[in-house]
C-alpha cells in the first residue's frame, strides 16, 4: 500500500510486511531519496501534486537487499531490478552521466 499524500509512512505498518531493523529502514530511506533525485520518470515523488515520497520502494527494497549483502551493486544489478517493475533498464531510461553517478551513490550508502 502506498501512501496517497507524499508523506513518508511507517513501514512496520502493513500488515504482511516482515519488520525489519530501524537500520535497514533508514537504508531504504536513503536509497529513496537517490532514486526521488533521479527521478526517471518525472513523477516528483513527495512532492505537491507528484506521486508518494515512497513511490520507488518496492525498486529500493531489492536494492538495499544487495547493497546489505554484497556492499555494492553494478549497474546490471540495477537494472534487472528496474525491468522487473517497469519493462525497461532504468541505464537506457536515465542519462548515462547521471545514471553512474546514482550508482556511485548507492554504493557510498552500503553499511558495508
Amino acid at each position: 500500500m502506498r501512501a496517497s499524500d507524499g508523506a513518508r509512512r511507517p513501514r512496520g505498518a502493513d500488515s504482511g510486511e516482515p519488520r525489519r531493523s530501524q537500520a535497514w529502514r533508514d537504508l531504504v530511506d536513503r536509497v529513496l531519496v537517490e532514486l526521488n533525485a533521479l527521478d526517471p520518470y518525472g513523477l516528483e515523488p513527495g512532492t505537491e501534486g507528484g506521486a508518494p515520497w515512497d513511490e520507488y520502494e518496492l525498486e529500493a527494497v531489492p536494492m538495499v537487499g544487495r547493497l546489505v549483502r554484497s556492499g555494492a551493486i553494478s549497474a546490471a544489478e540495477v537494472d534487472a531490478i528496474w525491468t522487473r517493475w517497469f519493462g525497461e533498464t532504468l541505464s537506457g531510461r536515465t542519462d548515462p552521466a547521471r545514471f553512474e553517478a546514482f550508482l556511485a551513490r548507492l554504493d557510498d550508502l552500503s553499511p558495508a
